[in-house]
């Protein structure tokens, strides 16, 4: 049997498991290749302030006053539902889909979740760039209200309270039911941005009330076009004096991964993408003339393998040695694609000119044993909850590339437990005093590609890059520009076999 039809073959059979495993009957002629899936807890592209903090879900990044809720990952239900209880009783829940979408036609709208209301100070002002704006509940099936801004919205024990004109003589209550959904935007005829938190916002804003959610009661939702969303992306993503191809390139690694991100969310939960560490940073309106360009000269560009769009991953230095997403990111079939899997070392190691390149850590030994079996309760991996001390941390096998995929944990009886490279880092992160939190950013494991050694009470590591290492390297493939390679030069070399293609204009 050739490779191709063993893969073939292999993705089929991964394909009827999953299908199975979800409930449903699977007649399964054929499969094509599989989709992305979005990262686990503290690692989506790795998405960062700039490539130091990492892209598509991976570093530490802030947006919005208030900072993103951690999910876990999926998009557009298959034709099988799971049933999901509610206050108003059961309710059929798609599931996630089991293929990458197709290339759209004309360009799509993107949900963004930039943060939520806290329970301590569950408030906000927003302004229009004219004197008022317009406030519609959502699907109350009547007429919107005009509203003099700025407008304060405040959550209560009751619900809304809406006040416009806040701050003045003029102001006043505004009547809306109390637990609606509110979407709010720009009068018709005025450029459609919102002023919150100090900041411009393109498009429609939506606030969700979350009412199971005790800390965080409403959810902070952005709605907007495809091609507007993504400047506020690169702009973030990248340092700004970096060249254009590299922008280019993260506009078409970024606009696929949204696209897959949107496709995998769709009927499952009212966003699509979060703005931060979940996701990719995104900063809302950007003036940043050459991410406005990147985009432009880019528009409607994707990754395609096998006629479906490859949720394009990145991060910000791989350290030399890069990850196969079922490794890194989930175990999901829908990440068994070619451009998202290593299968020989990278001979053209161009990222040593990130800060992170190389690093160091060290963490006491005793604390990190205390930390752990609390942290697996936390999230659920039952095979660490009865870690009992640590006596060794050794290396458990590395990826073609080099790059650890598992390592060992020996505990103080001898008993030997063994864990992903990416679930190793998660638990290094997680916060001593809070497990279900993670540490400050300058104190967390930068990566997963590192060497551990237990030394005089210290867990020492020795590391390499910065994220999760999938696709995109953010600092490879501006060194690649630098040397003069095209955006799609550098985005065949981290997603082998993939091709650009314009899906829409």
């Amino acid at each position: 049997m050739d490779s191709h039809a063993f893969d073939q073959n292999r993705r089929t059979f991964l394909l009827a498991t999953a299908v199975a495993a979800a409930g449903a009957v699977a007649v399964v002629v054929g499969c094509d290749q599989p989709q992305g899936m979005r990262p686990p807890r503290g690692n989506g592209a790795d998405a960062g302030s700039k490539p130091d903090a990492a892209g598509a879900a991976g570093g530490a990044s802030k947006t919005a006053s208030t900072q993103p809720i951690a999910e876990p990952a999926g998009a557009k239900g298959a034709q099988v539902e799971a049933v999901e209880e509610t206050p108003a009783g059961p309710v059929a829940k798609p599931l996630p889909p089991m293929e990458r979408p197709l290339a759209p036609t004309s360009e799509p709208a993107i949900r963004i979740r930039t943060g939520g209301l806290p329970k301590a100070d569950p408030k906000l002002q927003v302004s229009g760039p004219g004197a008022s704006i317009w406030i519609i509940e959502a699907d109350a099936g009547r007429a919107g209200i005009v509203a003099v801004s700025p407008v304060e919205f405040l959550w209560t024990a009751a619900g809304w309270k809406v006040t416009e004109a806040a701050g003045s003589k003029r102001a006043k209550s505004i009547g809306v039911t109390s637990r609606a959904t509110l979407e709010i935007t720009a009068l018709r005829g005025e450029p459609q941005r919102l002023r919150v938190y100090g900041s411009e916002w393109p498009g429609t804003l939506r606030l969700v009330p979350q009412l199971s959610d005790v800390e965080t009661p409403v959810d902070i939702v952005h709605e907007v076009a495809m091609e507007t969303y993504l400047p506020g992306v690169i702009s973030r993503e990248l340092f700004n004096k970096w060249t254009a191809n590299t922008h280019n390139a993260q506009a078409i690694a970024a606009r696929s991964w949204a696209l897959c991100e949107a496709e995998r969310w769709r009927g499952r939960r009212h966003y699509d993408v979060v703005a931060g560490e979940q996701g990719q940073a995104w900063v809302g309106a950007t003036t940043h003339q050459r991410s406005l360009d990147a985009v432009a000269a880019t528009r409607g560009q994707v990754l395609l393998f096998e006629q479906r769009i490859v949720p394009a991953y990145y991060s910000s230095c791989c350290g030399g040695q890069r990850a196969s997403a079922r490794d890194a990111i989930s175990s999901s079939i829908l990440h068994d694609i070619a451009p998202l899997q290593v299968s020989k070392q990278d001979s053209k190691d161009c990222c040593s000119a990130s800060p992170t390149y190389r690093w160091r850590s060290s963490f006491a030994v005793a604390a990190f044993a205390r930390t752990l079996p609390e942290w697996a309760r936390v999230e659920g991996y039952a095979s660490l909850f009865k870690v009992d001390g640590i006596r060794r941390v050794d290396l458990g096998a590395r990826n073609p590339a080099g790059r650890p995929v598992s390592f060992k944990i020996t505990d103080a009886k001898g008993k030997v437990h063994e864990v992903t490279a990416e679930r190793l880092r998660y638990a290094l992160n997680a916060d001593p005093a809070n497990p279900s939190e993670l540490r400050p950013s300058k104190e967390r494991v930068k990566s997963a590609n590192f060497e551990p050694l237990v030394l005089a009470g210290d867990l020492v590591i020795t590391g390499r890059g910065h994220g999760h290492g999938v696709g995109m390297c953010q600092y490879g493939a501006e060194a690649m520009a630098k040397k003069g390679s095209k955006p799609n030069a550098i985005l065949a070399r981290y997603y082998p076999g993939a091709t650009v293609v314009k899906s829409y204009s």
